[in-house]
């Protein structure tokens, strides 16, 4: 078809299918977020603006809102499924009040696990984002979708889904981690095998979704989430957490002790997978984790955060 076929008013109509499909204004990430800056940081991330085009594209403005709400995300990591903790993360998940909603494995190469952790990796050495890209390199982990068992828009005290799991989840430092927490179920020994990720808020699940997800995927987990989110019954994960462990089979959490010599980098991404695990966990406890010279923050709070203190 000619364009100089086409009327004044098919040419306007056009633009407005155009912007409605693929120009969605992003959200007021204030509503997403109660941390001081973040939403202004927020504004400018490509991967929060991809996340929310899916979530407003797929079910509309408000309902994408609720979306995030109401929900949280949780990867399990290929370290909990290497240490053969995965399902007992997802037992106590939901005898804490959790329900889940959708679920398939992900696999994070070297630049996913930077973007990631883009916001919250400051503090860390060259030594630990080597660890993570050999943590990445063992296998998938797996992408869990959830939400509060009451049904509620938010849990309860008025919190959103995301906090309140991001709580139970506990500390990354296992020094002062609560008993009653997912790592502690999954037996983290350190900062570098933290054996899971939950986002921090709303904001977080909207941009995590399109850092786990490529545009296919997150509109899948999408439809599924929200298809579950709308009754009362768990969603079937089985299948996914099986298929992460046809790829990562449970080998145990191996003792630290490795006499002899230091763990050199080179073991840690080639051999086979039980060498290469028992050489990340070795090293997880002998390398420097945090450096005394952060990078800059990206939000006021950051400032105020010292792993130091």
């Amino acid at each position: 078809m000619r364009l100089a076929a086409r009327g004044t008013d098919d040419l306007g109509r056009a633009d407005q299918d155009r912007s409605a499909a693929f120009d969605l204004a992003g959200p007021r990430w204030d509503r997403l977020t109660d941390t001081d800056g973040k939403a202004d940081v927020f504004a400018r991330d490509l991967f929060a603006l991809e996340g929310w085009a899916s979530l407003a594209g797929q079910l509309g403005e408000q309902q994408a809102y609720a979306f995030a709400e109401r929900t949280s995300l949780m990867w399990l990591r290929p370290d909990a499924f290497a240490a053969a903790t995965a399902r007992g993360v997802l037992a106590a998940a939901e005898a804490a009040g959790f329900r889940p909603l959708a679920a398939q494995p992900v696999r994070l190469e070297r630049c996913g696990i930077r973007v990631l952790w883009a916001y919250m990796c400051r503090w860390a050495t060259t030594e630990r984002l080597m660890l993570l890209d050999a943590l990445a390199a063992l296998g998938p982990g797996l992408l869990v979708v959830w939400t509060a068992g009451t049904g509620s828009a938010r849990a309860a005290g008025g919190e959103p889904v995301s906090v309140r799991m991001t709580r139970l989840k506990g500390r990354n430092d296992a020094r002062r981690r609560e008993q009653a927490s997912l790592r502690a179920v999954a037996g983290s020994p350190n900062r570098a095998l933290t054996m899971l990720h939950t986002p921090d808020d709303p904001a977080d699940v909207v941009r995590e979704l399109a850092v786990f997800c490529d545009r296919a995927e997150r509109a899948e987990l999408i439809r599924q989430a929200s298809t579950h989110l709308a009754g009362a019954q768990p969603a079937a994960i089985e299948g996914a957490v099986r298929a992460v462990e046809a790829e990562l089979p449970p080998l145990g959490l191996p003792s630290r002790h490795r006499p002899g010599r230091p763990v050199q980098a080179r073991e840690l991404f080639a051999g086979p997978v039980e060498a290469r695990w028992a050489a990340l966990v070795a090293a997880s406890h002998a390398w420097p984790l945090l450096t005394r010279t952060p990078q800059a923050a990206f939000w006021p709070e950051q400032e105020m955060r010292s792993p130091w203190t």
